[in-house]
């Protein structure tokens, strides 16, 4: 790279100002380009372009620093001055460059990673260098985006620990889990925690894997019946379109909070109720009548309602209960009822009562 003197530069910034001109992004892509196409350096050439270089990229505009950002991430001779100003500027461009850059200097990389903006501390999020270090110190700052762009960073392996954190926050933070199925590095039942997520391909290659680790670990296809006033408090808080009830006996139940016990009535698609179902060991019987009146939109669907009973026999209760103890937090078959003292126990108590005393519809035969 032919060095740029003092004067030479003076007189371009004259003719600049003579014409009217901002010849800054010119100065610094002309810069730019002659010094990443010299494989070795001078210390003058060095000096000059961190000096000239890390003096422009903080005054031109958006677009030029991402030009700049970009090739410059794919040089690993860029004076560390000039990568300082391109991630001080705080936007696209210092994005571009903490995420592609891998000889950025590992103290500038952690100073973002810890106290950076929650979009630079992302992109710090996407390297392909990620290391354990970096990710819990990622992981500390308790950022969604953060959590969904490490999640979706395929190019490397999450150990354990964090892979287990990310599971568990994506039980609150759809976005991660979706982030997190496209990775090929997670065990068959740490992809059972992403069963809600997942489309029907990824259902039933999680229900595959749950019956193996159920046969492995010796959990029959026996189901222990269900209590009758659950049985019965479900299914006519199903037939009488009562949603809250529902709601609440399922919680009590699963032993899981209301707002989980939502969620698993949100899949409209009614698989995961049909898998919670079996987990709580009902009767096909029983669960065909609640899928026929809880939701028009199974119920009144041949299609849907076949399926879904299909489905609920096809799961053994093991491995329902593998999955539904993936998805809620839970060890595997985790007490079925809270303590008599808890509020949501008294809540769903009065549910499955009033659910008692409602009449039950009854399907009629032929």
């Amino acid at each position: 790279m032919p060095l740029v003197t003092p004067p030479e530069l003076q007189g371009l910034v004259a003719i600049a100002r003579e014409e009217g001109l901002d010849m800054k992004p010119i100065l610094l892509r002309v810069l730019t380009d002659l010094y990443v196409s010299a494989e070795t350096h001078s210390p003058d050439e060095i000096a000059q372009f961190q000096e000239i270089g890390g003096t422009l990229a903080g005054q031109v505009d958006a677009d030029t620093a991402c030009v700049i950002a970009c090739k410059l991430a794919a040089y690993a001779g860029t004076p560390p001055g000039v990568a300082e100003a391109v991630v001080a500027r705080g936007d696209d461009a210092a994005r571009i460059l903490l995420a592609d850059a891998l000889w950025l200097p590992r103290p500038m990389v952690l100073a973002e990673a810890a106290t950076g903006g929650r979009l630079l501390a992302a992109a710090v999020a996407a390297r392909a260098d990620l290391d354990g270090p970096l990710m819990r110190l990622l992981l500390a700052r308790q950022e969604a985006v953060i959590d969904v762009t490490m999640a979706a960073n395929t190019a490397v392996e999450l150990p354990q620990d964090v892979k287990l954190e990310l599971l568990a926050r994506s039980r609150e933070e759809e976005a991660i889990a979706d982030a997190l199925l496209s990775r090929t590095d997670l065990a068959a039942g740490e992809r059972a925690v992403l069963f809600l997520q997942a489309d029907r391909t990824m259902r039933l290659r999680i229900i595959e894997d749950a019956e193996r680790v159920a046969l492995a670990n010796r959990r029959g296809r026996a189901a222990p019946a269900a209590p009758p006033e659950l049985a019965l408090g479900l299914e006519n808080a199903a037939t009488a379109g009562d949603q809250r009830a529902f709601a609440a006996l399922m919680a009590l139940a699963l032993s899981t909070s209301p707002d989980k016990a939502r969620r698993i009535l949100e899949d409209r698609t009614g698989e995961t109720l049909a898998v919670a179902l079996v987990a709580l060991g009902l009767s096909d019987e029983v669960i065909t009548r609640i899928f026929m009146f809880r939701d028009p939109l199974i119920g009144h669907s041949t299609q849907k309602l076949f399926a879904l009973v299909d489905l609920s026999r096809r799961v053994s209760f093991g491995a329902a209960g593998l999955i539904m103890a993936a998805i809620l937090g839970q060890e595997p078959h985790t007490a079925t009822h809270r303590p008599a003292a808890d509020p949501a126990h008294r809540a769903a108590e009065r549910a499955i009562e009033a659910a008692q005393r409602a009449e039950p519809l009854r399907v009629a035969n032929g």
